[in-house]
């Protein structure tokens, strides 16, 4: 599992105090802190606020944001501050943050592919009485209900391709893992 790099509000912040950015950057950073709903007034006015108001703004500004959070707090600050004089100097700042945002997701898609892979759903095909259209209709049920869309695609593909029972079955248990019982219900019985 690959790590995932963590980027804060105050990085940012501290990014655009370094770039000598004027106010008008920093109010944009607040605005889309606001508009995105990490706070629910000017952090300013957090910041200068009772303790725990304060407290709440330190949390939000030292919470490690996850890879859309980035692209959407650098996006509106962007479209907000687009027409200002200083925008060139900003603009590299946009790139990194992009960039690392870019880089996280794609770590996190890695993470989340790996995890797929072993985690595989049970898919019982006791109701399939062996035929092998009805266990691949079956397997792609089980892994669509779980948004593994792509995966059903692939896997129909793989096992209609092939030129045995086994060989499919082989494919199936890659994607899920295949169990063959009956479930009973327990009928309750009454007793009179």
């Amino acid at each position: 599992m690959e790590n995932i790099e963590t980027v804060t509000i105050k990085d940012i912040k501290q990014a655009l105090f370094d770039s000598y950015l004027d106010t008008e950057y920093h109010e944009a950073l607040a605005h889309s802190m606001m508009v995105l709903g990490y706070v629910n007034d000017s952090p300013k006015n957090l910041f200068f606020g009772t303790p725990k108001q304060k407290e709440e703004l330190e949390e939000v500004e030292n919470r490690a944001l996850t890879s859309n959070e980035i692209s959407e707090i650098i996006h509106l600050m962007m479209y907000q501050m687009r027409n200002d004089f200083q925008y060139g100097i900003f603009k590299p700042i946009t790139l990194k943050y992009l960039s690392i945002s870019e880089r996280m997701k794609n770590t996190e898609q890695k993470n989340n592919q790996n995890n797929n892979k072993r985690k595989k759903l049970k898919c019982n095909i006791y109701n399939a009485f062996g035929s092998m259209v009805e266990i691949i209709g079956m397997t792609s049920k089980k892994l669509k209900q779980n948004k593994m869309f792509e995966e059903s695609r692939e896997m129909i593909e793989r096992a209609t391709e092939s030129y045995s029972y086994d060989e499919a079955l082989e494919i199936i248990n890659e994607y899920v893992k295949t169990i063959d019982k009956c479930e009973k219900k327990e009928e309750e019985v009454e007793y009179e």
